[in-house]
C-alpha cells in the first residue's frame, strides 16, 4: 500500500495515502505552547492532536492539588483519538510539556474519517495497546527501580520525542513524572549533575552525557522500545530515527547565529 512518506507524525506517516488524504483535508497546523492546557480532565474534547515535535502529557489529578503524569504523547502518536470515538470527553487533562508543532482536526470530522478508514481505526487501537503496555511497564518500574533510574528513563523518552537535549523541566514537573516528592527530585538531579550527566538550572535541563544517562537508566527503557519496534506503525527503530532527527536539531542549536 502506498503511504505518505514525509509526515513528522508516525501515525499519520504510516497510513495508506488515501486514508491520509481523508484526514489531510481537515488537518490544521497549530503551535503547542509550553504549559498550555489543551483540555481539562472530564472536559469536552474539541480537537484531536497529532504532535510533530512537541510533547503532550496526560495528567491525572489527585487530592490536595496533586497531579501525576500517566502518559506522554509526541511524534509517535495521537492525543484524543480514542476519546473522540468513545464519549467525546477527555479522561485526563492534557498539558504541553515541550513546545512544538502539531496537526489538529476537530472531533466531528475525525469521527467521520475514522468511520470511513479501517487503517486509521486499526492504528488507533494499536497505539492504545502500546500505551497500555508502556503504562504497565511503568507500574513495574515504579515498584522495582530507583528514582534515579526512573528519571533517566523519562529523560531519555523526552529527548526522543522532542528531538532535543534541552528540556524545559522544573523539579515539580519531574516529580509529577515519577510520582515522588520534589525534594527527592532535587537530590537525584543534583547527583546526576555532579556526575556530569545533566546540567540543570531554574527549570532548564540539558543532557550533557547521553551514554551516561543510558547506563543509569533501568531495563524499562529497552522494554519501551521493544513495544514500539514491534508495532507496524513504527518507521524502523524509533530510538535511532528520533535520535537522528534530534541530532540535526541539536546541531542547529549549537550553530552560531
Amino acid at each position: 500500500m502506498t503511504t505518505i512518506r514525509q509526515s513528522p507524525n508516525d501515525l499519520l506517516a504510516a497510513l495508506p495515502l488515501v486514508d491520509f488524504e481523508l484526514l489531510c483535508a481537515r488537518l490544521k497546523p497549530v503551535d503547542l505552547r509550553f504549559g498550555q492546557v489543551l483540555v481539562e480532565a472530564g472536559g469536552p474534547l474539541k480537537l484531536v492532536y497529532f504532535p510533530h515535535d512537541g510533547i503532550i502529557s496526560s495528567m491525572v489529578s489527585l487530592g490536595q492539588g496533586e497531579a501525576i503524569e500517566v502518559a506522554m504523547v509526541g511524534c509517535d502518536g495521537v492525543f484524543g483519538g480514542s476519546a473522540a470515538l468513545f464519549g467525546g470527553t477527555s479522561p485526563t487533562a492534557a498539558v504541553v510539556r515541550y513546545p512544538g508543532k502539531a496537526s489538529v482536526i476537530d472531533v466531528a470530522h475525525f469521527r467521520t474519517v475514522a468511520e470511513l478508514s479501517a487503517p486509521l481505526r486499526a492504528a488507533l487501537m494499536q497505539k492504545q495497546c502500546i500505551q497500555t503496555m508502556q503504562a504497565e511497564q511503568t507500574v513495574a518500574c515504579n515498584a522495582s527501580h530507583s528514582v534515579e533510574a526512573r528519571l533517566c528513563r523519562r529523560l531519555l523518552q523526552s529527548r526522543e520525542l522532542s528531538g532535543s537535549d534541552r528540556l524545559p523541566l522544573t523539579q515539580d514537573m519531574m516529580a509529577q513524572m515519577l510520582a515522588v516528592q520534589r525534594n527527592t527530585i532535587s537530590l537525584v538531579a543534583h547527583a546526576l549533575q555532579h556526575a556530569g550527566v545533566i546540567r540543570y538550572s531554574r527549570g532548564h535541563l540539558e543532557i550533557t552525557n547521553l551514554d551516561g544517562l543510558i547506563r543509569r537508566s533501568c531495563e524499562c527503557y529497552d522494554a519501551d522500545h521493544a513495544h514500539l519496534s514491534n508495532a507496524s506503525v513504527s518507521r524502523g527503530d524509533p530510538r535511532q530515527r528520533v535520535r537522528n532527527r534530534g541530532d540535526h536539531r541539536m546541531a542547529d542549536q549549537r550553530s552560531p547565529s
